[in-house]
């Protein structure tokens, strides 16, 4: 019997908060998120703003930041077109986190990341995951290491030309690596 889709995003949620172990978890209303780019989030909790990066997913940049200067150089891509995919993803993950009134966000507050970017996840309600979504309708990638389930929904987004691998799919793939053409 096949999984429905939401179905089977639900069943990534859980499966990653149990091989996770989050140390925190905070129920958020909409109000209190705002994106900063397809991957990464600005929570505001009782102690001011934290930025919080989506677990186990990559999505191009949106800003000329570090990270954008590597992605242009490694791909040859020009800044406009590696600029577009990332507001293009950034809108996605706006119009995703607009869609629903109050999250689940799971996260570790004392792990920050070489930009400052605390780890976590964030579910809706019904404990769909936003980030396996991201992947699942091709916003994002999953990223070396993370889990299988990721990666074959980044597999499923890039053969349906789902979101990025349908819009700017030689951009994409090259942005993602998996372009093996010349």
């Amino acid at each position: 019997m096949e999984m429905k889709p939401f179905g089977r995003l639900i069943v990534v949620g859980l499966l990653c908060w149990f091989k996770q172990g989050w140390a925190e978890t905070l129920t958020l209303s909409v109000d209190a998120i705002q994106v900063e780019d397809g991957d990464t989030l600005k929570i505001t909790v009782a102690d001011g703003i934290k930025r919080v990066q989506l677990i186990g997913i990559d999505a191009p940049e949106d800003t000329e930041n570090p990270k954008f200067v590597v992605d242009g150089k490694r791909t040859g891509l020009s800044q406009e077109t590696l600029l577009s995919l990332g507001i293009i993803a950034t809108g996605h993950l706006k119009k995703l986190i607009a869609a629903g009134d109050e999250y689940e966000l799971r996260w570790d507050s004392d792990k920050p990341d070489k930009y400052g970017r605390l780890p976590g996840e964030l579910f809706t309600q019904s404990g769909v995951s936003i980030h396996a979504r991201m992947v699942e309708e091709g916003y994002a990638i999953a990223l070396p290491g993370a889990s299988s389930t990721l990666q074959s929904l980044q597999r499923q987004a890039e053969s349906e030309h789902k979101g990025l691998w349908g819009l700017l799919a030689k951009p994409t793939r090259l942005w993602a690596g998996t372009d093996s053409s010349n």
